[in-house]
């Protein structure tokens, strides 16, 4: 009795450190997964317009690009509700393939009954130097208790310490009052360059006190990964893959991995910029370029594109040397007006579009 007893509380003990320490994965424990054929849906946005009024002001350089390639944290804290109110659930990028005979393959996933998978990466998470006090954040801090956070020199609020002016303290928080919008702590993808360095950080060989600044860097790095961000490789210089030479292109990927790799860890993931691609050439045979990025390690390959696609690629060349390939659809100002029938199944354009502070209006069809 005392032995069955003994057991009962340690029974008890272990479910209890499961629910305060692991509250996504106890809710996983506790329900049944089942298998999962549909499709992942990979949406991608930019760091967020933290600041409106600056951001669109008439003589600041930058606002055609903010509205066209960003949101303002408003519209994605309204595209968070949209999502989770349709069911999705956030997936790690690097659990929906598994490496075989050094090539990437889809994986089959399992996932709490009557949920549909949902990748969020995030570009250009370098803030870099053009972009500072025009509207966004100046990087990613741990404040005094070790926390992330934000941190903008003149910002125009005078807060200068954050918690809600960028999409990874807003995704953290909307997790915490809805845990079940995470499967096994999952986050975002964070897609770096490394030519101003990263996360705010002048880490890049000519940067500023670059080696404090990469140790700073490094510890956010290490937060971040504890909660659940990954990483993935958004390029050096962020070029334009079809017009970069082979030599050029050679280089970018070698000062990669000088000066970002290091900072976080082998990524299998490449994001190109601007979504494009070469794989192949007209003989049918995988590109130098292409040979050069598979050389570093990469396996699976993220584009952007409006229909879903998350197959091997490209279909010119025999199946045994397609690579694994997702496209991503994208979040920002000027896809939330074209294109809002198209997100339908994930939110309402219409109603989260920050019709306050954007200067460009949304006529609906």
């Amino acid at each position: 009795m005392r032995l069955k007893n003994s057991f009962l509380l340690i029974l008890i003990l272990f479910v209890s450190i499961l629910t305060t320490l692991a509250p996504n994965n106890f809710t996983v424990f506790a329900n049944d997964l089942v298998k999962y054929d549909g499709e992942i849906a990979h949406l991608f946005t930019h760091c967020l317009i933290a600041y409106p009024d600056l951001a669109f002001k008439q003589d600041n350089f930058m606002r055609n690009d903010y509205d066209k390639d960003c949101l303002t944290t408003s519209e994605f804290k309204g595209i968070l509700a949209g999502l989770y109110q349709n069911d999705y659930v956030l997936v790690k990028a690097s659990e929906v393939y598994d490496i075989k005979n050094d090539r990437a393959y889809k994986k089959t996933l399992l996932l709490p009954k009557g949920k549909k998978p949902l990748i969020l990466s995030f570009d250009d998470v370098n803030y870099d130097t053009k972009k500072l006090g025009r509207g966004m954040v100046d990087k990613i801090i741990l404040d005094e208790t070790g926390n992330l956070a934000t941190y903008t020199k003149n910002a125009p609020d005078k807060q200068n310490i954050s918690y809600d002016k960028e999409f990874i303290n807003i995704l953290s928080n909307f997790i915490k009052k809805h845990p079940s919008f995470s499967f096994n702590n999952a986050k975002g993808l964070l897609c770096l360059t490394g030519y101003d360095g990263i996360l705010g950080y002048r880490t890049n060989l000519t940067g500023i006190n670059r080696e404090s600044e990469i140790i700073k860097a490094t510890k956010i790095v290490q937060k971040l990964k504890e909660e659940g961000w990954e990483f993935a490789s958004h390029s050096y210089g962020h070029y334009h893959m079809k017009n970069i030479s082979n030599e050029l292109f050679k280089r970018e990927i070698e000062r990669w991995q000088q000066e970002v790799e290091p900072l976080i860890g082998k990524t299998e993931i490449y994001v190109y910029p601007y979504g494009e691609y070469e794989i192949a050439d007209a003989q049918k045979q995988k590109t130098y370029k292409h040979n050069l990025l598979e050389e570093a390690g990469f396996k699976l390959y993220c584009g952007v594109g409006k229909k879903y696609f998350f197959g091997y690629a490209p279909f010119n060349i025999d199946k045994k040397n397609r690579v694994l390939f997702m496209d991503r659809n994208p979040l920002d100002g000027y896809n939330l007006r074209k294109d809002h029938i198209e997100y339908v199944k994930y939110f309402n354009s219409y109603e989260i579009y920050d019709h306050k502070n954007r200067k460009v209006p949304f006529y609906k069809k």
